[in-house]
């Protein structure tokens, strides 16, 4: 590991962008640009206690939000940061072009869904916790971890959390913690990503049965609900959305599906504002209150 250390963190970041996701040979088919994927087959099946009336698209507006909070939060000197921690071991995995080079090894090309999941591991999640822990170190016994015990379709849906980890391990996570929920991008295809932020809200009954996204929305509803969080991510690597639940898990609002080499705001930003968010460590997106409608 090569050692740098750098006073410019908010320039760090500036140029941050996750690396390009290389495929093996045996990779499965990708959908054409536009198109669904139509592999989607998750198992989850309409039920009546899923009470999600309303889902909110939270529109270009986003991106603005987030570029005005890492100006005004991240901090233009940092006093040095290395881009790994001698102590915890934890590393600083994506380059950045221009004033932050680091030395990682790259996963191997993904062929299937674990070596997806070791790309979204190794390369976002890990810079996010290291560059949190650096901005607020008061947070340092919060980190990401993985579970998808009790869950199936584990080739295709994949569970990872940020949360309080001092007491491990614990069938629940803490409360304020932040669902990552990743599915491979010939699965979740970059049209399946924005069908899925546009769904309005779900079915109230099951005539049709439920499509592939509203089995991912319902999937995502039962995961929050079950680990007491209401911010997640959802995730192919190759493109993120960032969304809340509203207190009683009735409303959601969502971002627009954010590229993995978008730049202005890249994804780091995104992500440790929605995590500072959850974590109310700093002013960050609080979900609006929605008044409960009364039953007709």
């Amino acid at each position: 590991m090569i050692w740098q250390r750098t006073d410019d963190l908010r320039g760090y970041l500036r140029d941050a962008v996750l690396p390009e996701l290389k495929y093996g040979p045996d990779t499965p088919d990708l959908p054409p640009p536009g198109h669904k994927s139509h592999r989607n087959t998750l198992s989850t099946r309409f039920r009546k206690y899923r009470h999600l009336s309303a889902i909110h698209y939270l529109g270009p507006s986003f991106d603005e939000i987030v570029t005005e909070w890492i100006s005004a939060r991240v901090p233009a000197k940092s006093v040095g940061f290395r881009d790994e921690d001698q102590e915890s071991g934890e590393i600083i995995t994506v380059p950045s072009a221009r004033k932050f080079k680091v030395s990682t090894i790259i996963p191997a090309p993904v062929t299937d869904s674990t070596r997806l999941w070791s790309w979204i591991d190794h390369f976002p999640l890990r810079t996010i916790q290291r560059v949190l822990h650096i901005i607020f170190p008061q947070i340092r016994d919060w980190n990401f971890v993985s579970d998808n015990t009790g869950t199936d379709n584990t080739d295709i849906y994949k569970e990872f959390y940020f949360t309080d980890t001092r007491n491990p391990p614990s069938p629940d996570i803490r409360y304020n913690s932040v669902v990552v929920v990743c599915q491979p991008p010939w699965v979740l295809s970059d049209e399946d990503m924005w069908q899925f932020t546009e769904l309005k809200s779900l079915p109230t009954n099951n005539a049709p049965p439920l499509r592939a996204k509203e089995r991912l929305w319902a999937r995502l509803w039962d995961t929050c609900v079950r680990r007491h969080s209401t911010y997640f991510i959802v995730t192919s690597y190759q493109q993120w959305v960032f969304g809340a639940f509203s207190r009683g898990f009735t409303n959601a609002f969502v971002s627009p599906p954010m590229g993995a080499q978008s730049r202005d705001p890249t994804v780091i930003h995104a992500a440790i504002y929605w995590l500072a968010s959850a974590l109310a460590v700093e002013d960050g997106y609080v979900p609006p209150y929605v008044r409960k409608q009364a039953s007709a």
